[in-house]
């Protein structure tokens, strides 16, 4: 252990670094820019309050959409940290909970991506590296300005350690701490035990090395040139009728009693690709064949993924418990999409565009990103440039059995990332990927944010670019052989992926909600009032903040927003007195003609003024309400059908 103080020790100074000025704002700010932040601090209060008021259980509740209440169990819920701020970080507040938790997690990812590495070359420099290649990957920088649980990725090198060596050795400690990270992950974020079983199948598949893939030259025979002159001219008319659509707009097309409608290229920029698929078969012939794989280790693979598997389904019995339940009750909300509306992935043009959340270039890199509609935060990736100098330098040379199978692990996260279909530049290019089938598999279709997958490849690359400067050192030659070399590029790559100062969300205390706090038990109401989730564009006001004003005041709230909201909340909301004309109201709909009797779900209503329009101040004056507290910015009232409710 004391050979691996002193990366340790930079990593720490790393992670404080990389992070400014998070740690000098622990109390009063998280990074982001608000949003889906607010979410993950009212998941570590939820927990809180699970615990110290006996509520039946953390998936479910009713202080979101209430009075009916939903499942968090398709939420990014980070439960795991959710229970280690309700009882290890107990005495800190929500805010300063999480924010030590991010830093702990920004630690780990360095700690055990150097972990990973170092078990498989044993070279300290060139772990160190690996460490800081997927520690402060763009990938992380991208998802701590808001989604939290996406930071936790130390179970990806964790899980890929612990594999590997039961792999390796059959050990069954190292089994069931594959199996342990693997079901911890399913209570922090649900994408990494989706690339965790992803990654074990590339692994374990290369590992067993079942086929090999040849591509020899075709017999030139008279159908093989027949077959490629009809390609060539099939790529040729099919690109003339996508170049056609693209320059003019298309049109529809007559032909006989058909009527073809003409659009958009994809269908014909398809055909372009099969096509020239076909062009190349008339050249090559894939040949598959069958290799022998012996039988202890095909026995050893088996009791490995057995353990593994039994492990997790043990340890998550809770969450798929609640998981099989909101199946059996068709309450199991999954993304649908088609086609060509399905999330786009990362773009080939993404790796040529810079970091964009490096202080010295980030704005123009966005401006880069905004120009081409990508997205900087899903569709990342730029891997650096000393990166990418290292691999096709290992690229280059023969793999070693490791590195071969971190080759494979690289190729398939790659594949997933770029998503359902190729774009370059922005532009869809018509090749269909194999991540569109994602949406057919149960569970991982929930998965839909492809370019997320770049997070597995930029571990294969910190393992393979390890290995890489560990290869150099054992053969004592070339540049890369001298330890100073190797320091250096550890020190531009930390220039090359630094982000700090992180943008960070100031988080205030309005006087409104603490009195609310002291208020008797009832719903809140917040006006301009709003329901959403990560599906949709939800309804009513989209103001996010609400949720950590909800830790203040610990009341239910009549609406609010979820990861994957009710398929019938607005529905629900829409035949509720008050609520629903609230709902509609705050949506630019008009109320309901029949006048209120009640003020429905909510007992308590706060009102932010400069939001509110004038229909909804005329519709709030005719309710019974009674103001209880104002603030700058806010007013609160509570309903007057209950005078226990407003008791001090």
């Amino acid at each position: 252990m004391r050979a691996h103080a002193g990366p340790l020790l930079l990593f720490l100074a790393l992670t404080i670094g990389w992070s400014r000025p998070l740690v000098l704002h622990l109390r009063d700010a998280v990074p982001g820019e608000g949003g889906d932040n607010y979410s993950f601090l009212w998941n570590l209060w939820w927990m809180r309050h699970v615990l110290s008021a006996h509520e039946p259980g953390y998936f479910r509740t009713t202080h979101l959409f209430y009075p009916f209440g939903t499942t968090i169990a398709d939420h990014p819920h980070t439960a795991l940290p959710a229970l280690v701020a309700a009882t290890v970080l107990r005495p800190l507040s929500v805010i300063a909970a999480q924010n030590v938790l991010l830093l702990a997690c920004l630690f780990a990812n360095l700690a055990c991506g150097y972990a990973l590495v170092w078990d498989a070359t044993r070279h300290r420099r060139a772990a160190v590296l690996g460490g800081v290649v997927f520690g402060t990957s763009p990938y992380l920088a991208a998802h701590l300005l808001g989604h939290f649980d996406l930071v936790s990725a130390w179970v990806l090198p964790l899980f890929a350690l612990c594999l590997r060596r039961a792999l390796a050795t059959g050990s069954p400690r190292a089994a069931a701490g594959a199996g342990a990270t693997i079901a911890a992950a399913a209570y922090i974020a649900y994408y990494y035990v989706v690339y965790l079983a992803l990654l074990a199948a590339l692994y374990v598949t290369a590992w067993l090395d079942p086929l090999g893939v040849a591509l020899p030259p075709r017999p030139q025979t008279a159908g093989a040139r027949r077959m490629r002159a009809f390609a060539a001219v099939a790529i040729l008319a099919f690109g003339g009728v996508a170049f056609w659509i693209g320059a003019t707009g298309g049109g529809d097309v007559q032909l006989g009693s058909i009527l073809i409608s003409a659009r958009t290229p994809q269908n014909a920029l398809a055909a372009v690709w099969i096509a020239a698929a076909a062009y190349g078969l008339t050249w090559r012939r894939p040949s598959i064949a069958r290799r022998r794989v012996a039988l202890d280790r095909s026995r050893r693979t088996l009791r490995v993924v057995v353990w593994i598997a039994a492990i997790f389904a043990v340890a998550t019995a809770p969450l798929l418990w609640e998981a099989a339940g909101l199946v059996m009750r068709g309450e199991y909300v999954t993304p649908a999409y088609m086609w060509r509306s399905a999330p786009r992935g990362v773009d080939l043009m993404a790796p040529l565009l810079g970091p964009p959340s490096h202080p010295l270039v980030r704005n123009q890199v966005q401006r880069a990103y905004a120009g081409l509609h990508l997205d900087r935060i899903e569709g990342v990736g730029w891997t650096g440039i000393v990166p990418a100098v290292l691999l096709i330098a290992a690229w280059r040379r023969p793999a070693h059995e490791e590195a071969r199978r971190w080759r494979v692990v690289a190729g398939g996260f790659l594949l997933w990332a770029l998503g359902p279909f190729l774009t370059i530049a922005g532009r869809d290019t018509g090749l269909k990927l194999p991540e569109t089938l994602v949406r057919y598999v149960p569970f991982a279709a929930n998965a839909r944010m492809p370019g997320r997958a770049m997070v597995g490849v930029y571990l294969a690359g910190a393992v393979l670019i390890g290995i890489e400067m560990a290869r150099a050192a054992g053969t004592g030659r070339g540049a890369l052989a001298r330890p100073a070399v190797q320091w250096l590029l550890v020190g531009l790559l930390v220039f090359e992926y630094w982000d700090a100062p992180v943008r960070l969300t100031p988080l205030d205390v309005p006087p409104v909600y603490q009195r609310l706090a002291t208020l008797a038990p009832g719903a809140v109401c917040e006006v301009p009032l709003g329901i959403g989730d990560g599906l949709s564009g939800g309804v009513g006001s989209q103001e996010r903040r609400i949720l950590f004003y909800a830790t203040i005041h610990e009341h239910p709230l009549v609406g609010g927003y979820i990861g994957r909201m009710p398929r019938d909340a607005a529905d629900r909301y829409e035949r509720m007195e008050v609520a629903g004309d609230l709902l509609r109201l705050s949506d630019g709909r008009p109320a309901r003609s029949t006048p209120p009797s009640d003020t429905g779900p909510c007992d308590y209503i706060v009102v932010m003024r400069e939001a509110t329009t004038p229909a909804i101040r005329e519709y709030l004056n005719r309710l019974a309400l009674e103001r209880v507290a104002s603030d700058e910015n806010r007013d609160l009232y509570a309903s007057q059908r209950r005078g226990s409710i407003t008791a001090p």
